[in-house]
């Protein structure tokens, strides 16, 4: 089930339980776990009848799914995103996914739902700023990561930049095999394999031109700045290590 923090955010009484109260584009929204507390049913039940009628639901219109590398759009509610993604309910899909919920529970917790949690009421002048700063932070929170994402990328071209700056034509250029064996790298065929994939990604991501030599084996095969290959080696450590 995914947390829910307590006391700190809008919340509404349905029936015997309080849930948050849930907006996402506009709209309000509830969970699989919302539906499951509100109509006492055991956790997984709403979540396992929308996946025997997945294909009744049209998304964007009875339900929204939030991957999980966009949780912080909705983390401000105070709920966390697994990494397999979220799905939100509309009204709509919210009334298809109960169809099947007949005790008189249901028709009583399906009526205070759409009377006072789905429809919009005014809100209040402090939960307007609410929504107000809320959206604030949303958006400087978005304009932080590019930025810090452009950042990252420009020190790394121009850290590139200034070693090749060293180079002169081809000179400097290695085949990730001989720059293996240059190294004195262990099992250098299948490294090499992958250090030549990753220094063709890296070149290409940063329009460094390449080299091409001859090769008995496969005809010709791509060179690279030692740099490059330094960089691409260096990287392919650290995932080892922290594998």
């Amino acid at each position: 089930m995914h947390a829910i923090t307590e006391n700190t955010l809008p919340s509404i009484t349905i029936g015997e339980a309080t849930v948050p109260v849930i907006e996402y584009r506009g709209r309000r929204v509830v969970t699989f776990a919302m539906v499951d507390q509100v109509h006492q049913r055991p956790e997984g039940t709403a979540s396992r009848n929308f996946r025997a009628n997945r294909e009744r639901f049209m998304e964007g219109e009875d339900f929204h799914l939030i991957d999980f590398s966009k949780s912080d759009e909705i983390r401000s509610f105070g709920i966390d995103v697994p990494p397999r993604g979220l799905t939100l309910l509309t009204q709509s899909g919210y009334l298809m996914l109960v169809k099947s919920f007949t005790d008189d529970l249901a028709w009583q917790v399906q009526r205070e739902l759409v009377n006072r949690y789905f429809q919009t009421v005014p809100t209040s002048a402090a939960h307007q700023v609410y929504l107000m700063a809320k959206a604030v932070w949303e958006q400087e929170l978005r304009l932080h990561h590019l930025e810090q994402s452009s950042t990252d990328q420009q020190r790394q071209i121009d850290a590139l930049a200034r070693r090749q700056d060293d180079l002169d034509g081809d000179t400097g250029y290695l085949t990730a095999l001989a720059f293996c064996r240059r190294e004195h790298v262990a099992a250098p065929l299948a490294l090499a394999q992958r250090l030549g994939q990753r220094a063709t990604e890296m070149c290409r991501d940063l329009n460094i031109r390449t080299g091409r030599v001859p090769d008995e084996r496969w005809g010709a095969v791509n060179s690279y700045p030692i740099e490059v290959l330094k960089e691409c080696l260096a990287t392919l450590n650290r995932s080892a290590t922290a594998a």
